[in-house]
This record gives structure tokens, C-alpha cells and sequence, in this order.
């Protein structure tokens, strides 16, 4: 493969700035076509990215004779029968996260791609941002010494001001989206904790539909024990008030520890011992995918040998989802 032609279904929200830009500004990589059930957005998305084809037929883009990779950027609930076909087509694939609606749906998609030998990977993009990279480092480096614990905190105003709100938000339906906003923000924590600490051994959880304004639960705990021993309690809460949020991961060690955010690139923040802090201040790229995208598109061009956000990584990610929110598929 000398350049990565990119077809995608679905072209939504996640395609305006995220993701899809960074596949046509990437180095050795375009999008030929892509795909949306509304023809009036799809022809819009296209035109306004300078796209030249575009369809309300997803097989059209699995089938197209110049794409050779299939961005997925479907509600999860989708994600299993496109990829599937993508498979079946002999094509790479990149699937946005959570990589399915279920474990064993990610484990079918997994087997089938490992089979065919082909290129299969997750848009776990937090993987390769630069101010993650940088935790990573102060943790492998030993400035903060051995690894303890890691606390994570995150809560979310209860968004919800009408009674139809499941109905038009797709992400809070269990049928679509698996458990929620636990499944569509939590995913991306679990999976950052694993590649920034170490694999996971065991997680206990506790998860409950306190609001019950919408059939997924909005409150959930999880204690984690990674196989490096290091303790992780985590708390999450989707159904505070208007104008409470807290997004914060505080990683312990035995030098010092440190402080950093998973949805913004707020400054991250390391304190020593002593007491002495270090900030570093490392914002995010425009399109936050662009790093994914480009080590994928060196990894189908070069065979650079990517070996994080892969469908290895994004299967484990949904079975411990499923593991502490007790929907054990």
C-alpha cells in the first residue's frame, strides 16, 4: 500500500473536527468517499470537506474500488455488521470506540480480521496525544517513583430537560450504545489507564440507574487491581447539577504524583515529595485523531508495527466496560 484512500459511515459530529480531517491532511492519506443515511448532510459534509463522492449506502463505501480503509463512525450498535463487511471486503478498518456494542461482538469482530490477517484498530487516539505521552514518560522513567494508586473522579451535569430526551440522544440507549455515557466516556478513561499504568488484573463494580431518566445507569464505581499491583478507585456520575463537572485523574507513586484531566488538555501537573510542582502545559492538536491516524497510515503504508489501538486492546477495553457495570454479554 503506497497511500491510504479512507472511505467512512457515518459521517457525524465526530467527523467534523476529530477525526476525518486528520485523514486528509495526513501525509499519504485521503478520503475518497463518505457515507450518511441523510443524502442532504452527506452531500453537505462532502462538499464543505472538499470530498468528491459521497452516499447514503454503506455497502458503497465497503465495495468502493479505490478505498482500501473503512473508518467506522457509527452508534456502536452498527459497528459489528459494517465491520464484518469490511473484513469480508479485504480491507483495513478503524472503528470508533467503544469497538462494539457488547465484548463478544468485539471478540467476532477480532477472530474474523485476525484470520483474514488484517489491519484492525480502535479510535482510542488518547493513546498517542502528546501530554498523555508525556504522563506516560514521567511514569516509565521513574520520576515519580514506584507506582501506588490512581484515583479517578469524573462527574457530568444531568443534561436533561425534556421527558424524550433518551429517544434523541442515542448514546444513553442501552440498545445502541451499551451502558451509556459510562460506556461512551468511560471507555476512553478505562482504556488510558491501562496503556498509561498497566493491564488490568481484576475490577469490582458497582453501577445503578439513579435518575432514572434514561434506561442506562448514570452512577458508577469501580475499584481496579492492575496486574502491576498498583490500586485504582474510580467514581463516575452523569446526573449532577447544571454547572458541576470534574474530569481528574491523580496517579500516585512513591516520588510524587500526578494530576491531569482525560477530556480537556488542561494543564497537567506533577508535585514532588517536597511539594514542588511542575506544570506542563501541552495543548491538544487541532484534530484530536490526527496522531492515531497518522501512526495507522505508517503502520498500512510502512508496517511500522502499531500495536496499541488495536482490536486486541479495544476488545479488552469492552469487557472490562461489561465487567464493572455488570452487563456481562
Amino acid at each position: 500500500m503506497k497511500q491510504v484512500n479512507w472511505g467512512i459511515i457515518g459521517v457525524g459530529n465526530v467527523c467534523e473536527v476529530k477525526s476525518a480531517p486528520g485523514m486528509y491532511k495526513t501525509p499519504n492519506s485521503t478520503v475518497v468517499a463518505v457515507m450518511r443515511r441523510d443524502a442532504e448532510k452527506a452531500k453537505d459534509y462532502a462538499k464543505r470537506h472538499g470530498i468528491e463522492e459521497w452516499t447514503t449506502n454503506a455497502d458503497e463505501i465497503i465495495n468502493h474500488p479505490d478505498i482500501n480503509a473503512v473508518y467506522i463512525a457509527t452508534p456502536p450498535k452498527y459497528h459489528k455488521a459494517y465491520a464484518l463487511k469490511v473484513a469480508e471486503a479485504g480491507k483495513a478498518c478503524y472503528i470508533e470506540k467503544p469497538m462494539a456494542i457488547t465484548h463478544h461482538e468485539c471478540m467476532e469482530i477480532e477472530k474474523v480480521f485476525k484470520a483474514k490477517n488484517l489491519p484492525l484498530y480502535i479510535a482510542y487516539y488518547r493513546t498517542c496525544l502528546p501530554n498523555f505521552l508525556k504522563v506516560k514518560e514521567l511514569i516509565s522513567n521513574g520520576t515519580i517513583g514506584e507506582l501506588l494508586n490512581v484515583q479517578l473522579n469524573f462527574t457530568k451535569p444531568l443534561d436533561v430537560l425534556d421527558d424524550d430526551y433518551d429517544s434523541r440522544n442515542w448514546r444513553v440507549d442501552p440498545k445502541i450504545a451499551g451502558d451509556g455515557y459510562f460506556y461512551d466516556l468511560g471507555s476512553h478513561q478505562l482504556n488510558i489507564l491501562e496503556f498509561l499504568i498497566g493491564e488490568i488484573d481484576f475490577v469490582q463494580g458497582i453501577a445503578i440507574n439513579q435518575s432514572k431518566i434514561y434506561k442506562s445507569n448514570d452512577v458508577v464505581t469501580a475499584n481496579i487491581l492492575f496486574k502491576n499491583k498498583t490500586i485504582g478507585t474510580c467514581f463516575w456520575a452523569f446526573n449532577h447539577g447544571f454547572k458541576t463537572r470534574r474530569d481528574e485523574i491523580i496517579i500516585n507513586g512513591t516520588k510524587g504524583n500526578i494530576k491531569l484531566a482525560c477530556f480537556n488538555d488542561s494543564p497537567m501537573v506533577f508535585t514532588d515529595i517536597d511539594g514542588k510542582t511542575e506544570t506542563y502545559n501541552i495543548p491538544y492538536p487541532e484534530h484530536v485523531q490526527q496522531p492515531l491516524i497518522g501512526s495507522i497510515v505508517s503502520d498500512l503504508i510502512h508496517k511500522t508495527k502499531h500495536t496499541y489501538s488495536t482490536g486486541k486492546t479495544g476488545s479488552k477495553t469492552n469487557y472490562w466496560l461489561e465487567q464493572i457495570s455488570g452487563l456481562v454479554s
